[in-house]
């Protein structure tokens, strides 16, 4: 730390990705003595292209304090993305001189950063590590930063076991449950008429969320695209589509989803923000693609889910969610139970507490009051124990 009990945090954020995982923290860290939090935003957070989340949390009163622009740059690829963000990232830990930075998930960018600053010296604290998606390279990314981070906030038991297993020191590794369903617990939320006024067109139900990102250590994405645009052809629903990140494979699918959103009953948008997406959530009766939030957040609302491929291959599961190869007929025969009523009664409450109570905030701001970043950020190597419980 700097002086006395003043914990000069700084938070990443590059997406709508991970603001809505990291946006209760910084809420609450704002209101919480002894702590002095810095917001740093980079990446598609400033891109128009993919939603510009920094603008919807400047309009909820958390505009970043420093904006890293490496997309700016032009470059297309993720290896120039990533050394750019690198070396910009850099530069800005080495100016500000922060105690801790946070991070969360399993983004390129998110590598990137963990990579400055442990080259910068500086410890970083990170969020649902311990976790799998088998079918992405996210997930190498995502083990390569939990052994980099010194402070591990889990969103699950069995995560944190996994974490451990890895050789990280027990005492380091916090059971917080999933940051992001804070945001069911806003007050916030917008009504169903302002809903459909922010998203433009009428939501009869049934109303069923689409994300897809790319499998990118799995199927091809125009195979999964097309089971995907089949299921929406075959299933009489209004779809609310939101468009792909930035990852390899990422304009084939955009690509279609846009053509595909050109039909009665359906729109794309790049990004909603937490207030829109959480109520969108609230009024859907299904979701489809292959997001982490169908996995994570969905079961909170006990929102059936299909997933699609094999991106999230490895997550637990909560009963809401049902699996599919990407397949047209698998995946509109699995939307259809979705659909049907009686499968939604089925899971009942039993997926609701799967990653958390909605209070992930709160239990983080406690355990950074009571830690300590190392200085020098030296990591103790303790392959037994278990994780601190919620």
């Amino acid at each position: 730390m700097t002086t006395g009990t003043l914990l000069r945090l700084g938070v990443l954020t590059t997406g709508r990705q991970d603001w809505g995982i990291l946006r209760s923290t910084c809420k609450l860290a704002r209101t919480t003595a002894g702590l002095d939090l810095t917001i740093l935003a980079g990446g598609m957070a400033l891109s128009a292209a993919h939603g510009a989340s920094a603008a919807a949390m400047a309009s909820d009163g958390l505009p970043p304090d420093e904006r890293i622009d490496w997309l700016a740059l032009g470059h297309h690829s993720v290896h120039q993305q990533s050394g750019a963000a690198t070396s910009m990232i850099g530069d800005v830990l080495e100016r500000l001189h922060i105690d801790a930075l946070m991070v969360a998930g399993d983004r390129f960018e998110t590598m990137s950063a963990a990579l400055a600053a442990t080259v910068a010296r500086v410890p970083h604290v990170h969020l649902h590590g311990g976790e799998k998606t088998e079918g992405a390279f996210d997930n190498a990314i995502r083990h390569a930063i939990t052994k980099l981070a010194h402070l591990h906030l889990v969103s699950h038991a069995e995560y944190g076991r996994r974490v451990i297993t890895m050789g990280e020191d027990p005492a380091a590794v916090h059971v917080v449950g999933a940051p992001g369903l804070d945001n069911l617990y806003r007050d916030d939320l917008p009504t169903h008429t302002e809903l459909e006024k922010r998203i433009g067109i009428p939501l009869a139900g049934p109303i069923v969320i689409v994300t897809l990102h790319p499998s990118t250590l799995g199927a091809d994405p125009a195979t999964e695209v097309a089971s995907v645009c089949a299921a929406m052809d075959a299933c009489d629903a209004t779809y609310v589509i939101t468009l792909p990140n930035n990852d390899p494979g990422a304009r084939v699918i955009r690509t279609a989803l846009e053509e595909a959103a050109q039909k009665p009953g359906r729109v794309a948008v790049e990004s909603l923000g937490e207030r829109f997406y959480w109520a969108l959530m609230k009024s859907a009766d299904a979701m489809l693609g292959n997001s982490s939030s169908a996995i994570v957040e969905a079961p909170a609302v006990a929102l059936p889910a299909v997933n699609v491929g094999s991106r999230q291959k490895g997550r637990l599961r909560a009963p809401n969610v049902i699996d599919v190869e990407p397949e047209g007929t698998e995946v509109t025969k699995a939307l259809r139970c979705a659909l049907d009523p009686s499968f939604r009664l089925s899971i009942g409450d039993a997926s609701r507490s799967a990653f958390g109570d909605g209070h992930a905030a709160e239990r983080i701001l406690s355990i950074l009051a009571s830690w300590t970043p190392p200085r020098p950020p030296i990591k103790r190597w303790t392959p037994t124990g278990k994780p601190n419980a919620a």
